[in-house]
């Protein structure tokens, strides 16, 4: 099994897209990219949006190849309204539009939906369904809380399974801080475990018990599981200090013999917080010590400027 990190926050903008390959079938899944309309009050720096640009372009080129696409939910990080010609002659497996859903995210699902409807080969509910590949496994997740409650919506996760390897992307989960969301990962029993984190650069939306409460949960994991590989990125990588607040992790990780990094590390690239960064790359620092300064207007789900097919 191949997993390649395509586009994450670690890469420079707001993305989870993964590329998966096994000798059975290619998955491409939560294929998107934006970036945070806010952040220290500041628009998105030109350096961002190359870099956006530039991941997407990544994710067009993934998307060929692969012979299934899903979508975790309808956040534009997660999925591209603008672009549904990436599903031409795909099996896609996306998030169910009208249960286990919020207002805002069914209006974009059947809005989604009826875009594709040309294009997959075949489009099939990805909440708790389950397709073979050959000897590869594609599990998802029953519909799931996007976070400590449900007022974000539901994600589904994503399990790929081949022979001893097992990869488990959790989507927006923010942490994971319910024992719903554990409990389906220690089922998972995941080699591979990509989590997006808790929002600890949002401390007015995101309270410390559910950060330690996922740390809880992700400690658990590390001890219970098969787990060998541990990818935080996403909501984590928002927060400067993402590495002093994951401590506790980094040093179960190194006591139980799993290596825990981001996914640019996973991919061999280096590690670019470009949104947390974004008062620097404008020649500023605004953000006091300890807090990573996310603005009034940081939590919408990813600049809302439409990318190019």
């Amino acid at each position: 099994m191949k997993i390649t990190p395509i586009a994450a926050d670690s890469l420079g903008a707001r993305s989870m897209a993964t590329l998966v390959e096994t000798p059975d079938v290619t998955v491409l899944i939560d294929p998107s990219v934006r970036l945070g309309p806010y952040r220290y009050d500041l628009r998105p720096h030109p350096l961002e949006k190359d870099r956006q640009k530039e991941l997407w372009q990544r994710i067009r080129s993934a998307a060929k190849g692969a012979n299934v696409l899903t979508v975790s939910h309808y956040h534009y990080d997660h999925h591209n309204p603008d672009a549904p010609s990436i599903f031409r002659g795909k099996l896609a497996f996306l998030k169910d539009g009208k249960f286990h859903i919020n207002r805002s995210q069914r209006e974009r699902a059947g809005a989604f939906v009826r875009a594709l409807k040309k294009y997959p080969k075949e489009i099939q509910v990805a909440d708790g369904n389950q397709m073979d590949f050959g000897g590869t496994e594609l599990l998802f997740s029953p519909a799931l809380p996007h976070g400590y409650n449900d007022e974000l919506g539901y994600v589904v996760m994503t399990r790929i399974a081949q022979g001893n390897e097992v990869f488990v992307h959790t989507a927006d989960v923010l942490g994971p801080p319910l024992k719903e969301h554990l409990s389906f990962l220690i089922d998972a029993q995941p080699t591979v475990l990509y989590v997006d984190g808790p929002m600890t650069h949002m401390p007015d939306h995101y309270p410390a018990e559910h950060t330690k409460r996922s740390l809880s949960h992700l400690l658990r994991i590390l001890r219970t599981t098969n787990v060998r590989t541990l990818i935080l990125d996403h909501h984590i990588l928002r927060d400067r200090e993402w590495r002093t607040r994951m401590d506790p992790i980094f040093r179960a990780g190194k006591e139980h013999g799993v290596g825990v990094l981001t996914a640019a590390e996973f991919a061999g690239k280096p590690v670019e917080q470009l949104e947390a960064n974004r008062d620097r790359l404008y020649g500023f620092d605004m953000s006091p010590k300890g807090i990573s300064g996310a603005g009034p207007s940081e939590g919408g789900d990813g600049e809302g400027a439409p990318l190019p097919e």
